[in-house]
């Protein structure tokens, strides 16, 4: 644990109580958050927790509550031609970014193009943008986004923090430190404070009327003051900081823990399915011998999920069976059902495919190579690393070295985006199954970007490509369909857990929004009261 996040977590044990009583008073809120920052930027991100956070100081164009209804946000009205190649936006004629400076269809151009940029290494957002090509900003309020091939779930994307609009002249202005000392946006909050690893302060934009009251239950300012995020990343501390009255809510409850706090009436808990794609194995088809189907065939026979399950997530979720969680559009079993757990039919896999053990070492070899494979995850996240050890005995049982590589963040992304690594986990959230899919096997984000199987097949590009190309439901269904059992044939990845969000608070916070199918807990609304 960091040295700064000692000192908070200690200063917080020595005033608990005076801290949640003057922060209430103060009509603050404090969010003991799992999840780390890597920047604030969130249109360059790839981190959840900055989608989290920044789903308050970011507007969107369209916000989506729930899955599949969307509600005017900085765009009042939308249509796609017929083919959905080119979208026609009209936008708010009132609203300034928190640096005064007036928002119109040149920002939405300005961050759009931005994230396209290759020099910014933009990953999340570059997949949400799917086949963008330009913007065409017409007058002040009214664009035109053009694709080129027909891009149907574009307003899902649109719907997430990665892609809310930025402010030209506060980027021009911060230059290398944007997203380090701040960024501007036009939501609801404005970013005060940022120390990396250890919190970001947010306080309340009084200018911001332009919140749906569909979505939020008004369109006045938020109701809280100021949001205090501290980063907490080992879950013990982050339970106890609850439980202590040091923070108001948490989100990555610890399994082990939900059935005593459930009996505590002094908190809540919550317990949501998630969207999107779950705790999985990646493999790299760049490095042998993990470009080998065989391998993959018997790593996914050897591995008892529901075991994963129990053991690693204390029985909250389950076994994963497709690039998709099971409350996604579109989803059918494909792993599970091809390939239970069966270590026979592991071993007999890698014997038919010529992978013995010669020197009774335990490990397979195969022209005096062993069967080796250098694993890389991130050590601060417990998921991560209790995967990464059970896999590693399961592996071993049918003659595989799972050697694992715990690291810290940069050594970490060091590794696996220039493709060090024969296997890493992957767990991401998502709303449409063109997200998903594009993020993880698309070849365009093979070079270190998202696509960290360095998978590249045209056949999958052009499913994708399909899927997203049309809105009749039962077509897309059918296309998703194929791409599932195509993931599934050639094991790109192994899906491990559909997990659920838990998330717990103080029992009277009240009003919390969980947008993005509860993969975001919004505060926006959200208020301390004794109903």
């Amino acid at each position: 644990m960091k040295r700064g996040l000692l000192l908070i977590l200690a200063l917080l044990l020595l005033t608990a109580a005076p801290l949640v009583t003057q922060a209430q008073e103060m009509n603050e809120v404090n969010f003991g958050i799992s999840q780390n920052v890597d920047t604030l930027d969130a249109n360059l991100s790839t981190f959840s927790g900055v989608a989290n956070i920044m789903s308050h100081v970011y507007d969107p164009l369209v916000w989506q509550f729930p899955l599949g209804t969307f509600h005017p946000g900085l765009a009042t009205e939308w249509s796609a031609n017929e083919d959905a190649t080119e979208w026609t936006f009209h936008l708010r004629d009132d609203v300034t970014f928190h640096d005064g400076t007036a928002f119109t269809g040149e920002a939405v151009k300005f961050t759009y193009d931005r994230i396209l940029d290759p020099e910014n290494n933009a990953q999340i957002a570059l997949s949400l943008l799917g086949p963008y090509e330009e913007t065409v900003v017409h007058d002040d309020y009214t664009i035109t986004i053009r694709f080129s091939a027909p891009y149907a779930p574009f307003l899902n994307s649109l719907s997430s923090p990665f892609l809310g609009i930025t402010s030209p002249t506060a980027v021009a202005e911060m230059g290398e430190d944007y997203g380090i000392t701040g960024v501007v946006s036009t939501g609801a909050y404005m970013v005060e404070s940022y120390v990396p690893e250890s919190s970001v302060v947010l306080v309340k934009n009084p200018n911001w009327t332009w919140g749906p009251e569909s979505v939020f239950g008004s369109s006045g300012p938020a109701n809280f003051d100021k949001i205090n995020y501290t980063i907490v990343r080992d879950p013990a501390s982050r339970l106890s900081a609850l439980e202590a009255g040091q923070v108001h809510f948490i989100n990555d409850v610890p399994t082990a823990d939900v059935a005593r706090l459930e009996e505590n009436d002094a908190l809540s808990i919550l317990r949501i399915e998630q969207p999107g794609h779950g705790w999985s194995l990646m493999f790299n088809f760049e490095r042998y011998p993990s470009d080998q189907l065989a391998v993959r065939q018997a790593m996914a026979f050897a591995i008892d999920k529901q075991a994963m399950v129990d053991i690693v997530f204390n029985g909250f979720g389950t076994a994963g069976c497709s690039p998709l969680t099971k409350v996604m559009f579109s989803y059918i079993d494909v792993q599970c059902a091809d390939y239970p757990y069966d270590p026979d039919r592991a071993n007999a896999i890698l014997d038919e495919a010529g992978w013995v053990d010669t020197d009774g070492d335990g490990i397979r070899d195969k022209d005096g190579e062993p069967l080796w494979l250098e694993h890389w995850t991130l050590s601060t996240v417990p998921a991560f690393a209790g995967m990464s050890t059970v896999i590693e005995s399961y592996a071993a049982d049918v003659g595989i070295k799972f050697n694992l590589n715990l690291a810290t963040r940069a050594g970490y992304f060091d590794a696996v985006r220039a493709g060090e690594h024969h296997t890493q986990h992957w767990w991401d959230t998502g709303l449409d199954p063109d997200t998903v899919m594009r993020t993880l096997y698309h070849s365009s984000n093979a070079d270190g970007g998202t696509n960290r199987n360095r998978y590249r097949d045209q056949e999958m590009d052009d499913l994708i490509l399909a899927g997203s190309s049309t809105a009749v439901s039962e077509e897309r269904e059918a296309i998703y369909h194929q791409l599932q059992q195509k993931i599934a044939d050639e094991v790109i990845m192994i899906f491990m857990v559909d997990p659920f969000l838990l998330y717990g608070s103080v029992a009277n916070l009240h009003g919390v929004t969980y947008l993005a199918g509860g993969n975001i807990s919004n505060l926006i609304a959200a208020s301390f009261s004794d109903e």
